[in-house]
């Protein structure tokens, strides 16, 4: 008898063992749709965060499929690159941009991505005060029309009366535009509209100077004010934002404080994206008011609420 449970037990340990190689081997060796399921689902959080404006949070999903230790190279040179273009384009981060083109073009030399990346790249470390760094980045470029672009250099293509108007204004005109907007001006002809768009409001700009429309008190007035705006604006997003910074924790303990209020009962997975934005305007105003008053403070602010009629 005691033999015989003997022999059970043996069998129930190599049953057991079975099923574990089976396990593992499912999870490490059968082919990977499962991993590039995770990959897309971050992707697509990511791209969401995007375009929600929550560009740090953006770049944080996008880490985390960089470190899956079982990403391809190609895969993971895509996501660098996506995550140069946030920190290029929405964040003006040019040191980490620079990082992240570096690897993307080092992981994958023919992803479709390449030659734009390699001209943010010169423009990023230009930006950075590395000039010399640029140039020889720029000399390994061999194609002249991407020298040209990726320079934005002083190439005048237009001039009305003294003024000159360079290439570089007119890519910078384009790159104003929302990225779907842009390639529709990235040809000759594209390009030659909004020149002459240009040309357009220097003329205009210049007869208005010439009819003294530069010292009335209305546009005075009005430049006083876009002035601050900007100033304030750069103030906000150097100074304030900086502070806001998103804990996964957090915001899990805010989706659970305000799930029957504000999202229904319904799962954190289905309402995720929508978490993340509450979660960051809240902290954003937190922040905003506790920066503000401690400026009241410092200035010694006074209201006199009694003279509001």
């Amino acid at each position: 008898m005691e033999k015989g449970r003997s022999l059970i037990s043996v069998i129930s340990l190599i049953v057991s063992a079975a099923t574990l190689i089976l396990v593992l081997f499912l999870v490490f060796f059968m082919p990977g749709d499962h991993k590039a399921q995770g990959f897309a689902e971050v992707k697509g959080l990511a791209g969401e965060l995007a375009d929600n404006n929550l560009y740090r949070a953006s770049v944080e999903e996008y880490k985390r499929a960089l470190n899956d230790p079982n990403i391809d190279r190609e895969t993971a040179a895509n996501i660098d690159y996506m995550v140069g273009r946030i920190y290029f384009e929405n964040l003006a981060d040019y040191e980490n941009a620079a990082a992240y083109y570096v690897r993307a073009r080092a992981l994958n030399p023919r992803g479709s991505f390449y030659d734009e990346a390699g001209k943010n790249l010169i423009y990023s470390l230009e930006k950075m005060g590395r000039v010399m760094d640029a140039k020889r980045e720029l000399d390994r470029t061999v194609n002249i029309d991407s020298l040209r672009a990726g320079a934005g250099g002083k190439v005048i293509v237009a001039r009305v009366g003294e003024r000159p108007i360079y290439m570089s204004d007119v890519e910078n005109d384009i790159q104003s535009f929302p990225l779907d907007m842009q390639k529709k001006f990235m040809d000759k002809k594209g390009k030659m509209e909004i020149l002459m768009k240009r040309i357009s409001l220097e003329l205009m700009y210049q007869d208005a100077v010439r009819n003294g429309m530069d010292k009335d008190s209305d546009v005075l007035q009005k430049q006083k004010d876009l002035e601050k705006q900007v100033v304030v604006d750069k103030y906000y997003v150097t100074k304030i934002l900086p502070q806001v910074n998103i804990d996964t924790s957090d915001v899990k303990n805010y989706y659970l404080a305000n799930k029957k209020e504000k999202y229904g009962d319904k799962s954190y997975d289905d309402v995720r994206v929508k978490v993340l934005v509450d979660y960051q305007q809240e902290k954003s105003q937190r922040a905003f008011s506790d920066y503000i008053a401690k400026l009241a403070a410092i200035e010694k602010v006074q209201v006199f609420e009694e003279n509001i009629k």
